[in-house]
């Protein structure tokens, strides 16, 4: 019987164990839930709201009793892409907290922000109207621009805005207006637009056109629907052949070319201007290889370096393997980077064109004369030729002002020893005044259109004298 009591005294320590024990895992249920639930609404990156977050939050908002305006804001950062690609995946992450940071300090009573993924973030502010929103956004991308240093070298972020004014009431339209403000944020091409973009109901139609477009880039290049056009350029003192410029054009069907005009600002805006980069150079080097295999006297071809290639510090090693795989002289390939191109960034860039020029490539400066940073330029890039933007030769026949500033800008980089090419010739004024002052080489509808790989090789002789200072 003894053993018996024991195990009924025994009962009741067990029960209060057991009940304690349930307790305490209802608890941790609890707990687990709530945190389960709060990460829920929480970006792992940046620590503040998800998407998910900011949607139910903006709804609340923005119900129909609430009287007050908002603008809901997609934003990113143009060309983020290299920052990772350049500097790392730890170091775009510490940009992307950073850029957290400065959205919360800004945020006002009744504002939202939340990271969504990549460099994309989501805001909701008050909006008045739109010259109020337009200068607080300015203020804002004032603080996202404070120079970033990695490694000793300055970057300066490029911040773009795509805005979608609310109507009141909207809360049921949350992700409709997020469709909007990306929509608005996606019509920049360039780098140099406008931070603040405002949606428009005339962008949906474009943008679908764009969407389709953007969509078939990958496989464009893939199927090799790129083709390399060559516009020759010609000596003043011999007119004779002197070299060419390879420009790039989109064969959609057998009778159709696209410009590059409709499709560079695509390329650009998704991040994928370097592939195509890389794509026509490796197309000169092939035909450069073919021309000089048939024994033709190949001529120097320049082909266009954009920004987001230049800031790849790799650039200069991977283009100087490129042409060594075909066995094409580095000699026979410039690399042109439009003055635009420096705006930002202008110490990197400048490195960069240091590398390729010690890795044997001539450099050329295009669009010169379309930036108010020239004559500084001249002395800090490393290039071996100018071209002259076309608007210079505008004044030409209309006066001795234009042609005296053409004339000046000739002059000056015979000093700095450096050759000029002038492109958009079209009159034989044009070239005559050009042959006066000793610019060294044209480019213009005045000698030759762009042509096709076949018509400009048919240029070319088997045998001559070599043009130029290219030798």
């Amino acid at each position: 019987m003894k053993p018996k009591r024991r195990r009924s005294a025994a009962r009741p320590v067990l029960l209060a164990a057991w009940i304690l024990a349930l307790l305490k895992m209802q608890e941790n249920r609890k707990l687990l839930l709530s945190r389960q639930e709060r990460l829920s609404y929480e970006d792992p990156l940046t620590g503040g709201a998800n998407e998910k977050k900011f949607v139910e939050e903006a709804r609340r908002l923005l119900r129909p009793a609430d009287r007050k305006k908002y603008a809901l804001i997609a934003f990113h950062v143009r060309g983020f892409g290299v920052i990772n690609e350049i500097f790392g995946y730890r170091n775009g992450t510490r940009v992307l907290q950073g850029i957290h940071w400065v959205f919360v300090k800004n945020l006002g009573k009744d504002e939202l922000s939340a990271h969504v993924y990549a460099d994309r973030f989501l805001l909701l502010l008050a909006c008045r109207d739109r010259a109020g929103l337009t200068e607080r956004l300015n203020r804002i991308c004032a603080d996202l621009k404070n120079t970033i240093e990695f490694y000793g070298i300055h970057y300066e972020l490029s911040p773009a805005f795509g805005v979608c004014e609310c109507p009141v009431g909207a809360a049921e339209d949350v992700q409709e207006l997020i469709s909007r403000a990306v929509m608005s944020l996606k019509a920049d091409h360039f780098p140099d637009c406008p931070p603040c973009a405002f949606y428009e109901d005339r962008m949906r139609i474009g943008r679908m056109t764009l969407k389709n477009m953007a969509d078939r880039l990958v496989p464009a290049l893939e199927n090799h629907e790129f083709v390399v056009y060559y516009q020759p350029k010609y000596s003043t003192a011999g007119e004779t052949l002197f070299g060419a410029e390879a420009l790039v054009r989109w064969r959609t069907d057998p009778n159709t070319l696209v410009p590059p005009g409709e499709f560079i600002p695509v390329f650009e805006r998704s991040g994928k201007i370097a592939e195509l980069d890389r794509y026509v150079f490796r197309q000169v080097c092939r035909d450069l290889r073919r021309w000089l295999d048939e024994g033709k006297e190949a001529v120097p071809v320049s082909v266009n370096l954009s920004r987001v290639s230049l800031l790849n510090p790799s650039v200069a090693g991977e283009y100087r393997g490129e042409a060594a795989k075909l066995d094409v002289p580095s000699g026979l390939l410039e690399l042109e980077v439009t003055e635009s191109a420096f705006a930002q960034d202008a110490a990197v860039l400048e490195k960069s064109m240091r590398r390729l020029s010690a890795a044997g490539f001539s450099l050329s400066v295009d669009d010169f004369g379309s930036e108010y940073s020239s004559l500084k330029m001249l002395y800090d890039v490393p290039a071996q030729t100018i071209k002259l933007d076309r608007d210079f030769l505008n004044g030409l026949g209309f006066g001795e002002r234009g042609e005296a500033v053409v004339s000046s800008v000739i002059g000056l980089a015979e000093q700095l020893h450096m050759s000029v090419v002038a492109e958009g010739v079209e009159t034989r004024e044009q070239m005559e005044f050009l042959k006066k002052i000793r610019c060294m080489a044209v480019q213009g509808y005045y000698f030759s259109p762009p042509v096709s790989e076949r018509q400009f090789a048919a240029l070319l002789p088997v045998k001559g004298i070599k043009n130029g200072p290219f030798e």
